[in-house]
């Protein structure tokens, strides 16, 4: 499985911020993101937004990721992650 987080510390939050939504159903999970902090404005296609969605499992109280999509105005593109530590996920350990 990929990188992880304490469920508890993700449900919290993202209910401090606006701009994520979790959705949780029989175990299964699903992290909704737009970037909208500066840093991320220069990188997008033509000023358009950018939804990032993760999907994962929550188990014994961590949430674990299996897949990073991107969807833009470029279209869409998915990416598995297997390994804890994929440098995707790094802002995980930051919340």
């Amino acid at each position: 499985m990929g990188p992880s987080i304490d469920a508890k510390k993700l449900r919290d939050y993202v209910a401090e911020t606006n701009s994520y939504t979790l959705y949780e159903h029989d175990g299964l999970v699903e992290l909704r993101f737009s970037p909208e902090f500066p840093e991320a404005m220069g990188h997008l296609p033509e000023g358009q937004s950018v939804e990032h969605i993760m999907l994962g499992k929550e188990e014994n109280g961590r949430i674990s990721f299996y897949r990073f999509i991107t969807r833009s105005a470029f279209g869409e593109t998915s990416s598995e992650m297997s390994d804890e530590d994929d440098p995707i996920m790094e802002w995980l350990k930051y919340i």
